[in-house]
Parts: C-alpha cells; structure tokens; sequence
C-alpha cells in the first residue's frame, strides 16, 4: 500500500464496549465517525478506527487490534506519530498501550471521552452476579441496556453456572470495577449503622487499573498530550448499598441484592471524578455517556484542527 502524505496528525478512533466487534462498528457511533470527518479527516487516509473484541482482557486487545491499527496508520500515512481519540472502554484501551513496555513513541495526544479511569461501581454488580432491588429505579442507557441484554444471553445459554461463564467468557468486564483511586464505594449496614467496606479489605478489586493508576505518571513523561472530556448532569451509580445478602471476607456471600445511590456528577455510566483521575487538560460537557461525543465538538475541532 502506497504511503498517503497529509499534512496533519493521523487519528486513530478507538471506541467504547459494544460499540465495535472485530471489523464493524456499532451504527451508534456513526454519527461520531461523520463530525471527524467534516473536520476534514478521511476514513483510510488519516482516519483509521480500531475495532476490537471488548470481551477479551484490555492487555489482549492492545496486542490483538490496537497496535495493528497504530502500525498501519504509521505506514499509510507515513507519519511518526498519532492521535488517539478514545470513548470510554477505549480510553482504558489506550491507557493499555501507551502506559506499556511495548509503547513505540507514536502517540502525540491522548483524547479521552467519558473513560472511568478509576472504574464504576454498576460493574461490580454485573461481576459479582447480584440483582437490583425490583421497586427500585435504575439508571438506564444505551450503555446498561446492552450490558444487560448480553448478560442475560450469556447465562441462558449457561444455565448450569452462569457467573462462571461471565468470568470466563468476558473476562474484561473484572477490569471495570471501581479500582483504589475511585474510593470506597460498597455500603452495608441497616438505616442506622451503615458504612463502607474499606477497599483494601476488599476480594474483589481491580488489578489492572491498580497498576496503571499507580504508573499513570509515564503518560506525562513519555511527551503525550492528555485531554479528558467528561459528562455531568446525568443520573450516574455513585455508591452500591446492600440490601439482602451477606459480604464475607470483603465479598458478597450468596445470593445480593444491591440498591443505586445515585449522583448527577457522571453521565449516566462514568462518574467525573473516575474520568478525572488523570491529569490533563479537563473540561465537563453537560450531557449523558454518548451525547458528550458529538456535544464535545468545539473542545476537539480546538485539540485536531
């Protein structure tokens, strides 16, 4: 394939869970995929997109499709270096890359849209296999609806042991618990004698965001310009309360039953100070998990043209 010259950074769009499998992008994004390209950029020649499979583990997919991307952007465009702009589990995607040993000195801004840095609590619920309480409301999104939706046919189809096949099978979604920097974010107790379980006394903790928390600071010394783009204003799960069931050793035992304690300071998925972990350049858009892409448009036509 010939090299395209063009005078600008090349970007690399990496999108958020279900929003891509393999070689097709969900028609949810589309309509993201258009703005970039009426900033100018061309699907191909300095636009590339990493589709992936969002099931597998965050340091797979950056072996498996990331990197093939970064290196065929590089050899099309013939530039050295890239933009990535990254929604949500795309973000942790990027993260995955450019805070490795296997970063190649190739990306030149890091843009990430409504990505939970720090985790988000509703995924322990889907890890762990507990219900909401029946009476009560959750919040409901694009995002939860296909988290549901696939979860549901995941354990119909595995009647026997259903959260062994979630931990089998989509073993990313462990990599989406809230991790240290987000906070305790479990309570326990009756009306009058609640109270958090310390994270550290937790079974259940999140590994891999752990660890690139603790060498976030790599980001900054390997030259990577870092925006983060947060949504506020939606109903977004703050803190889970236990409503039946036990913890045991800083894990549920049996059967759980959780109720949502809820803050506008998130977009429905991602709460703002999971985004805001990181150090860059902030702004907050008003505006749930996928209306901040296209609501973001000034702030990025300001970082790409």
């Amino acid at each position: 394939m010939p090299i395209r010259r063009t005078n600008r950074t090349p970007l690399v769009f990496v999108p958020g869970m279900f929003g891509s499998m393999s070689s097709t992008i969900i028609p949810f994004y589309e309509p993201f995929i258009q703005l970039l390209q009426q900033m100018g950029y061309q699907l191909h020649v300095d636009l590339f997109i990493a589709y992936y499979d969002w099931r597998q583990r965050i340091p797979d997919i950056v072996d498996t499709y990331l990197m093939p991307v970064l290196n065929k952007a590089r050899r099309v465009t013939g530039a050295a270096r890239v933009h990535l702009i990254c929604h949500s589990m795309g973000g942790l995607v990027a993260r995955g890359y450019v805070q490795s040993r296997h970063y190649q000195d190739d990306v030149d801004q890091l843009i990430l849209l409504c990505t939970p840095n720090a985790g988000s609590p509703s995924n322990y619920r889907y890890w762990t296999g507990g219900t909401l309480e029946s009476d009560w409301e959750a919040s409901e999104n694009i995002v939860t609806m296909a988290m549901n939706s696939y979860l549901d046919n995941l354990k119909h189809d595995n009647p026997e042991n259903p959260l062994e096949a979630v931990h089998t099978l989509f073993p990313s979604l462990h990599e989406f618990v809230p991790a240290k920097d987000y906070g305790d974010y479990l309570v326990i107790g009756c009306d009058n004698a609640m109270r958090f379980v310390p994270y550290r006394t937790m079974q259940i903790q999140n590994a891999f965001l752990d660890r690139l928390n603790a060498g976030r600071s790599i980001i900054y010394h390997r030259g990577i310009r870092v925006t983060l783009i947060a949504g506020i204003g939606t109903r977004t799960v703050q803190f889970l309360r236990m409503v039946q069931g036990s913890m045991n050793n800083g894990e549920p035992h049996g059967a759980s039953v959780w109720r949502t304690i809820n803050s506008d300071a998130g977009d429905g998925n991602a709460m703002v100070s999971s985004v805001f972990v990181l150090e860059g350049d902030k702004h907050l858009v008003e505006g749930n998990h996928m209306q901040v892409l296209l609501r973001s448009e000034f702030i990025l036509r300001s970082k790409l043209i």
